[in-house]
């Protein structure tokens, strides 16, 4: 049987909150041993990606003296983890840590002692979630992975770590042509054409903002694109759609095979993935993004995306312009701003709010097409790329960075929301624990 291809994805916070733990010393333990909890989601095309929601630490008290390994717990802790499989539907992995940089590799005791037994226990419980063993590093990880379809462990074809900037442990070896094409932005560290090779980007939206978009990052090399448009070209849009041609508006040409030709002319090994709907419609294409860019008309529906990417663990860069009347004159502005899971979301800056929203509400139907021009959607755009290159390359050293850009088109200038420094260092609105599939309890 053909191996399953899975991600599997852990918040940052999650990460650096069972590294502290399993660094703590115990009485006479040599280290520590915890379960991370999970919920997996199967795709359609016979995919997984499994989302880490929790981290249980064995107790003190169930761990037991053996002069052969590290640490050996009770069968009393097994248990304990084997209920919580039970009473929350979750699957399990075994954590321990190796702690240097790099990556980890299994003991012999790690692949041949109790450690497979204990997941096998697992399968027995709950057989409809994957469960594992994870070795983590001070900066990597290890994951084994079992469900009831393979007869032995599985290794993720991708493990991340979502947070400022993103962490990619790819299963395979990082290899890639150099090419003259990307010579210039060799800054970007020397793993980044691997990394622009094999991750995955959705835009929503290719009008204005998006086909900015979709330009640069043809331009910088990333090849996997998916694409959400359900619409066609007009007269309208030739003011500030990128790539869309005159003869295109008598055709009604769909502004994502205009993507098509737009990023292939550019990058002809690209593999951008088409799709001519609203992404509500094929949701399951978004969730196995690994960054989500949104350009999307109205708030209501910057909420519905930042939902979404929440419960996936997707880091969303929203982009947005309008134009304003103030004292009798017009004012432009915009926002670049990113929701990234675990972090402030748009609520948590005030972007969001109940007000707003009703008030876009009130005025549904009424609203039109909203002023749009081609040089601050540029701007925009070029500000969330660079946000985007960051977060999968790292290349400026920022951790954990909040990010609220305002524009202020009337000047020309892009700079730092007050919003951001002052938003809260985690987000209330999306608990870690409702990740995944929606799933209904019976009452």
């Amino acid at each position: 049987m053909k191996e399953p291809s899975i991600k599997i994805k852990i918040r940052n916070d999650l990460r650096e909150a069972m590294l502290k733990d399993l660094r703590r010393p115990h009485k006479f333990a040599a280290e520590r041993i915890g379960f991370m909890l999970t919920t997996s989601k199967r795709f359609a095309n016979g995919s997984y990606i499994v989302y880490a929601t929790d981290y249980v630490p064995v107790d003190d008290s169930d761990y037991i003296r053996d002069k052969y390994v590290g640490a050996s717990i009770s069968s009393t802790a097994i248990r304990k983890a084997m209920q919580i499989v039970l009473d929350k539907n979750c699957g399990c992995f075994h954590v321990h840590l190796h702690d240097h940089k790099g990556k980890p590799s299994p003991s012999r005791t790690d692949l041949t002692g109790g450690v497979p037994q204990i997941i096998d226990s697992f399968l027995s419980v709950d057989d409809s979630q994957l469960h594992g063993m994870t070795i983590l590093s001070a900066d990597s990880i290890y994951v084994d992975i079992k469900g009831k379809e393979q007869k032995g462990f599985v290794k993720p074809k991708i493990s991340s770590f979502v947070g400022y900037p993103m962490k990619f442990h790819f299963n395979e070896s990082r290899k890639t042509k150099s090419s003259d094409i990307f010579k210039r932005q060799s800054f970007l560290g020397s793993e980044s054409s691997f990394l622009f090779d094999n991750v995955k980007v959705g835009i929503i939206g290719f009008g204005g903002g998006g086909s900015h978009i979709g330009q640069q990052l043809a331009h910088i090399g990333i090849k996997n694109l998916t694409i959400f448009d359900d619409d066609k070209i007009e007269a309208s849009n030739l003011n500030r759609l990128i790539g869309g041609w005159y003869s295109d508006i008598a055709k009604s040409t769909q502004k994502v095979k205009i993507a098509e030709r737009l990023i292939k002319k550019i990058l002809p090994k690209s593999k951008p993935n088409l799709v001519p709907e609203k992404w509500q419609n094929q949701p399951e294409l978004l969730q196995q993004c690994d960054i989500i860019v949104g350009c999307v008309d109205s708030l209501i529906g910057r909420r519905e995306l930042e939902a979404e990417c929440r419960r996936h663990l997707i880091p969303y860069i929203d982009i947005g312009m309008d134009v304003h009347t103030i004292d009798g004159a017009p004012y432009m502005s915009g926002q670049v701003i990113l929701s990234m899971p675990g972090m402030a979301c748009f609520k948590c800056m005030n972007f969001l709010t109940e007000q707003n929203l009703a008030e876009e509400g009130k005025k549904y139907g009424d609203v039109g097409g909203l002023p749009q021009v081609v040089w601050p959607n540029g701007v925009l755009a070029s500000s969330a790329v660079g946000i985007l290159v960051d977060l999968i390359t790292g290349w400026t050293k920022k951790q954990n960075r909040k990010v609220y850009l305002s524009y202020d088109g009337n000047i020309g200038i892009v700079e730092e929301n007050a919003r951001a420094e002052y938003s809260p260092a985690c987000c209330e609105h999306y608990p870690l624990d409702q990740v995944g599939s929606v799933r209904f309890k019976k009452l």
